[in-house]
């Protein structure tokens, strides 16, 4: 049996579209992951109800380490804690701010791309009360 030329051209060009929609396929996911890796976690803080204490929360996706930094308004570093990649996707802790001298305080959280900065203030008068 003979095949054309026409033919060998034809059965070319199908096999070059398939391998192209392919490394377009893989180069797609790849994306998808670099995506998924700069919006590499989330957090809030909550004030716990009739209480001097917060409650740190962060959502985070395993890929990088997230440095947790609590800051003072002169930029002392109060406390320090490092999640590793490998940690649990959620991050609940408790901050007791009973013994905190009044003023602005920043829980900062830095991961690979991401940084994110919360404010607290603390005044006192007679009876402590925290703002977020």
């Amino acid at each position: 049996m003979k095949i054309s030329n026409v033919s060998k051209l034809v059965l070319s060009l199908g096999l070059a579209l398939s391998t192209l929609s392919f490394s377009y396929a893989k180069e797609e996911g790849t994306e998808k992951k670099e995506a998924k890796a700069a919006m590499a976690f989330d957090a809030s803080l909550y004030k716990v109800a009739n209480t001097n204490k917060v409650k740190l929360a962060i959502d985070k996706i395993p890929d990088a380490n997230v440095t947790i930094l609590l800051r003072d308004n002169h930029g002392k570093v109060i406390y320090h804690e490092v999640l590793r990649k490998n940690s649990e996707d959620l991050y609940r802790r408790v901050f007791d701010l009973e013994g905190v001298e009044d003023g602005a305080y920043y829980f900062v959280m830095m991961g690979k791309n991401t940084k994110i900065t919360k404010k607290v203030e603390i005044s006192s008068s007679s009876t402590k009360v925290i703002l977020l």
